[in-house]
């Protein structure tokens, strides 16, 4: 039940999403250095990370769920519930990963989106390590942008990962970017966008194709950011009406309800991340440049409880 978009100013972007989770968790702010060893690929061998990275995980465990490298690199995870996305074994001739683990992967490997998606026919997800195991390999698909604010989706299909490219910098979830972006053109006349009558025609609902729509619609509209603060301002303004209550939706599997539990987002320019959780309003921000110790995994947590500024004296 996740939202992503990207926002793009003069010489960046910023791109993030709405963290929307059917069951208790915690999640943290993580740094993970070069040459840190994140993960073993399906093969058993360890995987080291070319690149520094800094995202948000679940209970302070490795795989990061959104995040941005020291090149620029920014991307997030988005659950992407299908039927034998993966392969059932691995593939000898290619590096073979989890989809738990893949992301990772991709921020610590590639500086850009072209050198990720020249590697996409080298990468092999599978649902089984070499010994034939269970691995862990959550149905999941990714968007990823960088510093030329080129926007691409990358999903599983038939056992393979395929690159869409993304002018719509929206991604939310199942079904397949092919069929969110046929509903939408079927919805909305994209020739005459500024005609559509959001007040009244915009969807309301929160299922996937309802929320690729709508996040689509207020991206575009949206005024044109001169600048990165400008630009997460405008993104935040977005998301704030993207986001789940708690108890809104009642999860039939789980006896929980679906909500936002964060919202973050990565800017392509200045590598820095913003995190800010569901109980308070406080924007967080954290960028590579405020490490005192770059060669060490480092989490960093956010305060949870509402908290209010007093207007007299501050700046």
């Amino acid at each position: 039940m996740c939202t992503g978009i990207k926002i793009d100013y003069n010489d960046g972007c910023v791109l993030g999403r709405t963290m929307d989770y059917e069951s208790p968790m915690n999640y943290n702010g993580l740094y993970l250095p070069r040459n840190y060893n994140y993960a073993k690929d399906l093969m058993g061998r360890q995987l080291h990370s070319r690149y520094r990275m800094l995202g948000v995980c679940f209970h302070n465990r490795d795989p990061l769920k959104d995040g941005v490298n020291e090149h620029g690199l920014v991307g997030i995870t988005n659950d992407f519930a299908g039927f034998n996305l993966y392969a059932q074994k691995v593939d000898t001739s290619k590096i073979n990963l989890s989809s738990l683990d893949y992301f990772n992967y991709a921020l610590a490997n590639y500086k850009s989106v072209q050198e990720l998606v020249d590697d996409l026919p080298n990468i092999h997800i599978s649902t089984r390590n070499h010994k034939g195991e269970k691995a862990i390999s959550p149905d999941f698909h990714f968007m990823f942008s960088d510093s030329t604010k080129r926007c691409i989706v990358v999903e599983p299909k038939s056992g393979d990962l395929i690159c869409y490219e993304n002018p719509y910098d929206v991604m939310t979830n199942s079904p397949g970017f092919g069929s969110h972006v046929r509903r939408l053109n079927k919805y909305i006349d994209m020739e005459k966008l500024e005609e559509f009558n959001a007040s009244k025609d915009l969807p309301g609902g929160y299922d996937p194709v309802s929320r690729f729509i709508k996040a689509f619609y207020m991206t575009r509209r949206s005024k044109k950011a001169s600048g990165y603060h400008e630009a997460l301002s405008y993104f935040h303004s977005i998301m704030n009406a993207m986001t789940l209550p708690d108890g809104f939706i009642r999860n039939k599997k789980y006896d929980y309800t679906t909500y936002t539990r964060y919202i973050c987002s990565y800017d392509t320019k200045g590598m820095e991340m913003t995190l800010k959780s569901d109980t308070n309003p406080m924007v967080y921000r954290l960028g590579f440049e405020d490490l005192v110790d770059m060669e060490s995994r480092q989490a960093f947590f956010v305060d949870m409880e509402f908290r209010t500024h007093n207007l007299i004296g501050s700046k």
